[in-house]
């Protein structure tokens, strides 16, 4: 038995007509009556009985038939399956993302991806930005959404998609209320709330840049791994903190984001997509592609 024998036998059972069946599959009759004879062989019991005016579907028949059609139906379905993977068009992508990138760039980037690539399982994995360096060079992740600057020698490579800026976060209660921008260096005796080296590597170090550019190693007094965390820690007026503009959308009220006057000066940060030159898995293109094309729309 095998798969052609399988769809002559379907075919047959269409027309229940041998001529009319082997002309459908492009061979000649004898052929054909040779294949389904060796088919009931196989089976073990006899699918059609013929006579000189007809061919019908024996009760075996019709049981056979109903098996047989799920049978190609799975087998179709495994074989588009194995081209679209061989594509790119299957299989499943595991992406790790900072909590930032869940604000404008994970809603900008993912449905577009989604309808293109709908056979694709997007697997989504919430880490700190070095951890997620570390999983994608080592494999354990195929991708990841990380801050900028990516700080340490890692294999990775990285593409920028959304650039962003420091501002200054401060109490709603800040002698600062009321003004629109401020000098970082204004800020130099205030307590700082600051970023994680070892799980923050590259706000830590932004930060840190920022403020010897304005001529101060800032006082500080917390260390945060989230940056929403950070600004509730200034809510409570627990001190001042610098943290990518992006967040002033996600603000509760209770904190004021300042522009920096020295902006231009200032280390640039944003969100970047990493990824492995090892990797060079069709799906992982697919998104790559995406959302390079998204940031183009």
């Amino acid at each position: 038995m095998d798969i052609r024998q399988l769809r002559q036998f379907v075919v047959l059972t269409e027309t229940l007509n041998f001529r009319r069946a082997a002309e459908l599959l492009h061979i000649s009759q004898p052929p054909l009556s040779v294949a389904i004879r060796k088919l009931e062989q196989s089976f073990g019991v006899t699918l059609f009985e013929r006579s000189t005016r007809q061919v019908r579907l024996t009760e075996a028949g019709q049981a056979v038939l109903k098996e047989v059609r799920k049978s190609l139906f799975h087998l179709d379905q495994a074989q588009r399956h194995a081209r679209e993977t061989q594509e790119g068009g299957r299989g499943s992508l595991a992406l790790g993302s900072v909590g930032s990138a869940t604000i404008s760039l994970i809603p900008r980037i993912i449905p577009p991806f989604r309808e293109a690539w709908p056979g694709i399982d997007l697997i989504l994995r919430e880490y700190p930005s070095n951890r997620i360096v570390e999983e994608v060079e080592s494999g354990g992740l195929d991708l990841g959404l990380v801050r900028s600057p990516i700080i340490g020698r890692y294999q990775v490579r990285a593409l920028m998609l959304e650039r962003d800026h420091l501002v200054a976060a401060v109490a709603k209660n800040s002698p600062l209320a009321g003004r629109r921008t401020v000098a970082l260096e204004e800020l130099a005796e205030e307590a700082f709330i600051s970023y994680s080296k070892e799980e923050a590597t590259g706000l830590h170090t932004a930060v840190a840049s920022a403020c010897q550019i304005a001529g101060f190693l800032p006082r500080i007094v917390h260390e945060s791994t989230q940056i929403q965390a950070t600004i509730s820690m200034v809510a409570a007026g627990l001190g001042v903190a610098l943290v990518p503009s992006l967040h002033q959308r996600v603000s509760n009220g209770k904190v004021l984001f300042l522009e920096l006057a020295e902006r231009d000066r200032l280390p640039e940060i944003g969100l970047s997509l990493v990824y492995s030159p090892e990797n060079e898995a069709l799906s992982v293109r697919h998104f790559r592609d995406s959302c390079l094309a998204s940031m183009l729309d």
